[in-house]
């Protein structure tokens, strides 16, 4: 009987220990970039599903924030996809990162990145170019 009561505290307490550790990676920086991690890969994946056949087809738009402002990327998106509901994903995982880099006070280089020149189709995948003339402008 006594095996079986301290087994039982045992998993109580072991349960117990597992649920505060659990509770102190909420709002932690770690879970929040976890988070951010899963919804930019939801952003990329959702661009890729569609095949670049003809770039005259395809947008894109700024991804992100930086801490120091301007955007953290781009990412090449198809007009055949329901480009609301898209860029309103976009919008909402900047929103988050900027909330993210002010709340955990992050730091990075403060280097603006320039917009890609234009979107071309290579092996049926959307590829953003930055053209020489336009990087030096």
């Amino acid at each position: 009987m006594k095996r079986l009561t301290f087994s039982a505290v045992f998993f109580v307490v072991l349960v117990v220990a597992m649920a505060c550790e659990k509770q102190s990676m909420i709002g932690s920086p770690e879970a929040e970039s976890l988070l951010l991690e899963r919804l930019h890969h939801e952003i990329d994946s959702l661009a890729s599903s569609y095949p670049c056949d003809d770039a005259a087809e395809w947008r894109f738009t700024a991804v992100g924030e930086k801490p120091c402002g301007g955007p953290a990327g781009y990412v090449a998106y198809s007009t055949g996809m329901d480009t609301a509901v898209f860029l309103h994903k976009v919008e909402i995982y900047t929103q988050r990162q900027r909330s993210y880099n002010a709340k955990w006070n992050v730091v990075s280089d403060c280097l603006f990145l320039t917009p890609p020149s234009r979107v071309v189709c290579q092996d049926r995948k959307a590829k953003l170019v930055w053209d020489a003339e336009a990087a030096s402008q």
